[in-house]
């Protein structure tokens, strides 16, 4: 089968030009039990980041410098009424970095596609209250070509030590809508050791419901990889934040107030809604 003719073959597996799937109650219901659980375990944790307690990883990080990923509930995806469920962790050593230029580069939210190329083409800051609470919208390239409007709230540990969440509140196709991606949640943790930063990335993303052959044709042809995804992420801030002379804009002034912080919906199972 030639490249064309698979590409095609793969749009009509996932769904006919036009249409447009609305997730089922118990979907949402579903993805939501799952974050909360997602969370309750983070929060549950001893250590801040993983290679805190894990010497093989922590030896991988500094060594290496690679980018360890790893599925922190089971093997994916997680199967859900409607829907497929991504679950993956991502970390990475960035060397010579500190909390203060890492964080500097993150929040610098209109520029960036210059610091997430492989990842984001557009991207703008909507809302800032005070130092750490803020929205902004991007258009995505991968997992899927996506507009997305993200709610991130910052918060400080102690002076070496950094987490920030971050829910998709609005996620729109840019063409057709084949499903790949409903929602977007991720939380972020930032530890500085005495020569560099750790990052670490939990991304948990919501799709439709697709089967072994679709999902494996969208990673193959049209690179709809949640893990890929994650690791060009945390590629990316890596190599920013150790580009010499690379040079970040801080939050500007003048912008509209954001509202309440978002929340994900509680876990309320369906029949207990009627």
């Amino acid at each position: 089968m030639t490249y064309r003719l698979a590409v095609a073959a793969f749009s009509c597996l996932v769904l006919p030009a036009g249409a447009r799937a609305e997730l089922k109650p118990e979907t949402l219901s579903e993805f939501y039990c799952y974050v909360q659980s997602a969370e309750a375990r983070m929060n549950a944790r001893k250590t801040f980041v993983l290679a805190d307690a894990d010497a093989a990883l922590n030896t991988q990080l500094l060594r290496g410098q690679k980018i360890v990923t790893s599925a922190p509930n089971g093997d994916n995806p997680h199967k859900i009424t409607g829907g497929n469920l991504y679950d993956w962790v991502g970390s990475v050593f960035v060397p010579g970095a500190t909390i203060q230029r890492t964080l500097l580069m993150l929040q610098d939210y209109d520029h960036r596609p210059q610091y997430f190329p492989q990842t984001i083409s557009s991207s703008k800051l909507l809302c800032r209250t005070g130092e750490n609470h803020l929205a902004y919208t991007m258009r995505m390239k991968e997992p899927a070509v996506i507009d997305v409007e993200n709610d991130v709230v910052w918060t400080q540990v102690d002076p070496k030590r950094w987490k920030c969440s971050s829910y998709s509140t609005s996620v729109k196709p840019v063409e057709k809508d084949k499903g790949y991606v409903r929602q977007i949640y991720m939380w972020w943790r930032f530890a500085e050791a005495e020569k560099g930063v750790y990052v670490e990335a939990e991304a948990i993303e919501l799709s439709d419901e697709f089967g072994a052959m679709t999902r494996a044709l969208g990673s193959m042809l049209m690179g709809i990889n949640p893990e890929k995804s994650l690791r060009h992420s945390l590629e990316a801030i890596r190599t920013s934040l150790t580009k010499p002379g690379l040079q970040f804009a801080p939050l500007p002034s003048g912008l509209p107030a954001c509202g309440e912080p978002y929340k994900p919906a509680g876990c309320t199972k369906v029949s207990e809604r009627k």
